[in-house]
């Protein structure tokens, strides 16, 4: 499996089905929960082609990653995590959420069944959608034309005290990282970033209170993550106040909230001008950010490169022929795999084992049916946090676009 991908809507709607399949065999793929939001969302949406609003969902969840994909824990989720004493982990692995942990043979192993959102998307590429889903689609677009960028910018402005007005993105930044250093202040930055994310107020005072017991220490060493969060926050509603970003386009808020989840990915895909503009600003050591564009067109490449395989090759199954990249650093592909640390030399040939394909399939069986029974004894946090193995059921399509994913030959 590649590199670990963060990409936004707009990149998927780029592509088309035979590219997207190509980029979900050649990168793992952190799907943020911002990216269900904003498909669903265009149920509602007007469009110029006349293409019907189920259409257009149905699209992009056709092109959606499924073989490769983590679908990430919500920010908000992992905000209050935080504060109430779990720590958020910014490695550049995703948050996954839940899982059944079970003991299989003195191993903890933990199980998780295909996810909810993938269950959705299923139904979704045939434009069948819940009434629900309707609604949320109607109550978001609704939300986002009310919602007051402007004077929210001005209140973040006020009530932390900010003097300065940034002159550019970089300003902006220095700003609101300085706010949340500064001494006297934390409590304020606290109680007003707790509210600022909209996190559940019902469990205000459990925080309140477990800061006051650590010895009321600065926000950037007891959350580092709620800082970090925080800290987009802050930075995006002072470029709103000068109107370096505009506070008139509602989507603006949105796309920003895609930066909450770049601590858990190795590469930012995203061909919106906004994210060009600022997510540089927010990439650690080791990330890198890739236009849709640029990427977009090397799998193009990766495409005829493919389609000129003799057929009997096209037919093992392209989740074993495009396990890696073309060794052959002219694909950006196969430059940002090396770039990550990942090798791109042709593997060996796999020597088929009866008894190890046997055992393999045993064991599976056995932790699923141990995951779907009553669970007896406890498992410590370190157990679930590092388990000796997570498995995650995927559905993934035997004919994909015009690849074959997987053999006719294999069940």
């Amino acid at each position: 499996m590649g590199p670990l991908a963060l990409f936004d809507k707009s990149f998927l709607e780029m592509l088309s089905v035979d590219q997207a399949v190509l980029f979900d065999l050649m990168f793992s793929t952190v799907i943020s929960p911002i990216f269900y939001v904003e498909v669903l969302a265009d149920l509602e949406k007007q469009d110029p082609k006349s293409r019907t609003r189920e259409k257009i969902v149905a699209d992009v969840a056709r092109k959606t990653p499924v073989m490769h994909s983590y679908p990430n824990v919500s920010h908000l989720a992992l905000c209050l995590k935080e504060l109430l004493g779990s720590p958020v982990a910014m490695d550049g692995r995703p948050h996954i959420q839940g899982g059944i942990p079970v003991m299989h043979k003195g191993k903890v192993a933990i199980v998780n069944e295909q996810t909810p959102e993938s269950k959705a998307f299923e139904r979704w590429q045939d434009e069948r959608f819940h009434d629900v889903e309707r609604d949320f689609a109607a109550s978001w677009r609704k939300a986002l034309k009310e919602f007051d960028n402007s004077a929210l910018a001005t209140l973040t402005k006020q009530v932390l005290l900010i003097e300065e007005a940034p002159k550019n993105p970089e300003d902006a930044l220095r700003i609101a990282s300085a706010v949340l250093r500064r001494d006297g202040q934390h409590f304020l930055n606290l109680k007003l970033g707790y509210y600022f994310l909209g996190l559940d107020p019902g469990m205000w005072r459990a925080v309140e209170a477990r800061w006051k017991a650590s010895g009321y220490r600065p926000l950037t060493d007891y959350a580092p993550y709620f800082t970090y969060c925080l800290t987009i926050d802050i930075f995006f509603n002072l470029l709103m106040t000068k109107k370096i970003i505009s506070p008139d386009r509602p989507s603006n808020r949105t796309d920003v909230a895609y930066l909450y989840y770049l601590p858990f990915c190795t590469l930012f895909i995203s061909e919106d001008r906004l994210h060009r503009r600022i997510a540089p600003l927010f990439l650690k050591e080791g990330q890198k950010m890739v236009t849709g564009a640029e990427l977009k067109h090397d799998l193009i490449k990766l495409d005829q490169y493919f389609s000129a395989l003799p057929e009997e090759d096209r037919n093992q199954g392209m989740f074993r022929l495009a396990a890696t990249p073309p060794d052959d650093e002219k694909y950006l592909t196969t430059r940002l795999w090396r770039e990550c640390g990942h090798s791109t030399a042709p593997k060996p040939p796999i020597v088929e084992n009866p008894a190890v394909h046997r055992e393999i399939s045993q064991n599976l069986k056995e932790v699923v049916a141990l995951s779907r029974q009553p669970q007896r004894g406890r498992f410590s946090q370190s157990d679930l946090k590092e388990p000796d193995q997570r498995m995650i059921r995927r559905m993934i399509p035997r004919q994909w676009g015009k690849w074959q994913v997987i053999p006719d030959d294999i069940k």
